[in-house]
């Protein structure tokens, strides 16, 4: 999993089988190791029924997609489009994208 923040937008981008891994009903993390032995972690799950939820603190982000989202990303691969929610912030529309990168598997075809 990758993840990358920019003003007012967090992407993350999986690999195919870690969007496997989300469908089957496990979770995803990543842990980046801060100073002063603090971990900071990025988690993603899908949610079985229910809307898409972001919640965080100082020490990570949890992000839940419906599944239904999943699998209609999942149905449209190998498509480079990912899938967007916006979330209401006290300091306007925080966008949050998933992506499956499609470009780590044609290199591993090549």
């Amino acid at each position: 999993m990758n993840v990358r923040f920019s003003d007012r937008h967090i992407r993350f981008r999986v690999a195919r089988h870690e969007l496997e891994r989300l469908l089957a009903g496990r979770s995803l993390a990543l842990d980046v190791p801060m100073p002063r032995s603090h971990q900071f972690r990025a988690s993603i799950s899908a949610t079985p029924m229910g809307d898409w939820q972001l919640d965080s603190d100082p020490t990570g982000l949890w992000f839940s997609i419906p599944r239904a989202a999943l699998e209609e990303l999942q149905q449209s691969l190998p498509s480079k489009e990912g899938i967007e929610h916006s979330f209401k912030t006290d300091h306007g529309p925080l966008a949050v994208v998933f992506e499956v990168d499609v470009r780590a598997e044609s290199k591993a075809a090549a």
